[in-house]
């Protein structure tokens, strides 16, 4: 290159020239940047690559050879990264020297021009390739998520109205957040949306975009031209790059997935994914599907009929469908592929060896017979025993939610034990119930504050359940007093409580003793609390109050029975029939303590085994 040049030519070069080393690994141009100089190896080697979700080599060049020059000399961004194989020297040249030289040197120039020519006809033959590498891949993608979310499965009517939704939004070229919880199959709703909308003819691209840049994220965009680009966990990705993102998204359809309401939601479609227990009518159908994905033939006969009531009686709270799948899947090997029976189940977390076993407390329903929360808590206070989680329905959610909140024992038991229905209940007007208990949330923010339930001390939730479908609707996030409020609303006797978008009434018929909350809360241990009657006869009702009770009380008896599995300890404290009236809060504290006392040795040798 330089031979031809004179003394004057090569005083004029001398600046616009420098010697660099580079050590093994170095990266010396990075994909992206635009290059101010061109590179020539004087020794060693250098690999061209590309790197996506893997590297891909390009091309491996050694001494004589060049790189850079493209970018150099149009201004353009590099389309490669550089990095060294082994010890580099190279000599780089400016863009004003690299016109010297090829204005000065024929040679150069010649060589420079073909260079830029192979260059252009390889970078089209590598764009048709890899445009047929990127087909295959996504194809195997594609197969390999369809593995692993299986089919949209289900009867229920909140399963009718997602799919109505994505056949609806299918035919509207809309990005689109798709809401749920952890497990919910998001993914999987996408996906369906995809293939609806593209009759799977464009591509489908699952992605994490928090690292990602905005030059990887338009190379994407046009590797998914047609189609559809999954954003998973948006929620973790800033609102103002998902902005960008979604203004740099031309002829695609973005799909972000989250696990809670975006502040850019007014830009995209809304689709909300049920969680499991929400649609306990598809929890058969999902695991007769995951047995089958087993390898079990006739899914339906091998599951017993006790099997499927702890199935669906469980919320899944740590990750829903996918708790569900593994939860049976593990059932099957215990049962040796016979028939499943609620004992080959097991719920809730895998403790890590050597760590406490962490201790919840299920406190039950039954109105007044609830003070007997109290004396459970004041002995176990007292014999050092930690509550680590409670979950609570109806009575059991005032005194567990203010336990949670952080009164003391003897706090509750002043102002718990001293209630009356006056300072919790109102007559409604007009008259679609008898009272409503709108005066409970006052009534518990005056002696613990406005209190949401995701900042207690103590790790609570409360049942109540939704009058519209009849499932179960948990709260663990939100005002401690609404929850209260929804979780005590006697069914009839009170105006259903509305709240977190839903019409709200007494837990008990759902869960009158949330033993499987608070497994799923992630309880090693559980202790169940069940304050209803062990009989029901007690001669006529009294009033319509009392028939009332009565009716939740038998209505009750067998989900109580069933749940009561999914506890370690269960305390029953020797209760009479009354459940109106505080009056004899007293004796049910001390019936409480009485047969708690009598649990403490069973209760250490729990925690001791653990």
């Amino acid at each position: 290159m330089l031979e031809h040049l004179s003394d004057e030519e090569l005083q004029q070069l001398a600046p616009e020239m420098q010697e660099e080393h580079y050590e093994p690994g170095k990266l010396i141009m990075q994909k992206g940047e635009v290059s101010q100089r061109v590179y020539i190896l004087v020794s060693g080697q250098v690999q061209v690559f590309i790197s996506t979700e893997i590297k891909v080599e390009l091309a491996i060049l050694s001494k004589g050879q060049f790189f850079g020059e493209m970018s150099c000399l149009t201004g353009d961004p590099i389309s490669a990264h550089v990095e060294a194989i082994d010890n580099v020297h190279v000599i780089s040249v400016s863009r004003s020297g690299m016109l010297l030289l090829m204005d000065k040197n024929r040679e150069f120039r010649s060589q420079i021009i073909e260079s830029m020519i192979k260059r252009i006809q390889n970078s089209n033959e590598r764009v048709l390739e890899e445009h047929s590498k990127s087909q295959i891949i996504m194809k195997l993608h594609e197969s390999e998520e369809q593995e692993r979310y299986g089919e949209l499965i289900g009867e229920s009517a909140e399963m009718r109205t997602l799919l109505r939704s994505i056949e609806h939004l299918s035919t509207e070229r809309v990005h689109v957040v798709v809401i749920g919880e952890s497990g919910t199959g998001k993914v999987n709703v996408a996906r369906a949306l995809h293939y609806r909308a593209t009759n799977g003819q464009y591509p489908l691209l699952v992605l994490n975009v928090a690292d990602m840049s905005l030059v990887d994220w338009e190379t994407k965009v046009i590797a998914a031209k047609g189609g559809t680009i999954v954003i998973e966990e948006a929620e973790s990705c800033p609102s103002e790059k998902l902005l960008q993102l979604l203004e740099a998204a031309a002829q695609i359809r973005i799909i972000l997935t989250s696990t809670c309401p975006l502040k850019i939601v007014s830009h995209l479609a809304v689709l909300p994914v049920p969680p499991l227990r929400e649609r306990t009518e598809d929890i058969p159908l999902l695991a007769q599907y995951f047995l089958e994905k087993e390898g079990a033939g006739k899914a339906q006969e091998i599951l017993s009929q006790d099997a499927l009531s702890m199935l669906s009686l469980f919320p899944y709270l740590d990750n829903n469908v996918e708790e569900l799948r593994n939860i049976v899947r593990e059932a099957y090997i215990r049962s040796e592929g016979r028939m499943i029976y609620s004992h080959h189940l097991r719920f809730g977390r895998v403790r890590k060896v050597g760590d406490r076993p962490v201790i919840g407390l299920a406190l039950g329903s039954g109105a007044a017979r609830g003070m007997a929360h109290l004396g459970v808590l004041n002995i176990l206070e007292q014999e050092g025993i930690p509550i680590d989680m409670i979950a609570g329905t109806s009575v059991g959610s005032m005194v567990g939610g203010a336990y949670a909140a952080g009164m003391s024992v003897k706090e509750c038991m002043k102002v718990l034990s001293t209630i009356s229905w006056g300072q919790l209940v109102r007559p409604t007007f007009p008259m679609r119930s008898l009272v409503h208990n709108a005066p409970i949330i006052s009534f518990i923010e005056k002696h613990v504050g406005k209190r949401l339930i995701e900042e207690l001390p103590i790790p609570f939730g409360a049942i109540a359940s939704d009058v519209s479908t009849g499932e179960a609707h948990i709260m663990r996030t939100g005002s401690l007093a609404h929850a209260i409020a929804a979780s005590t609303a006697v069914p009839v006797a009170m105006r259903p409580v509305n709240y977190q978008g839903k019409h709200l009434a007494d837990g008990a018929i759902v869960h009158p003793v949330p033993a499987a909350l608070v497994r799923s809360m992630g309880a090693d241990i559980v202790i169940a609390v069940n304050v209803c009657p062990e009989s029901f006869t007690k001669g006529a009702a009294r009033h319509l109050i009392d028939s009332l009770m009565n009716t939740i009380d038998i209505m009750s008896a067998k989900l109580i029975k069933e749940e009561l599995q999914l506890a370690d300890v269960i305390l029953r404290p020797d209760l009479g029939f009354n459940q109106i009236s505080f009056k004899d809060a007293d004796d049910y504290i001390a019936a409480g303590e009485v047969v708690t006392r009598e649990a403490i040795t069973q209760i250490r040798q729990k925690i001791a085994a653990s």
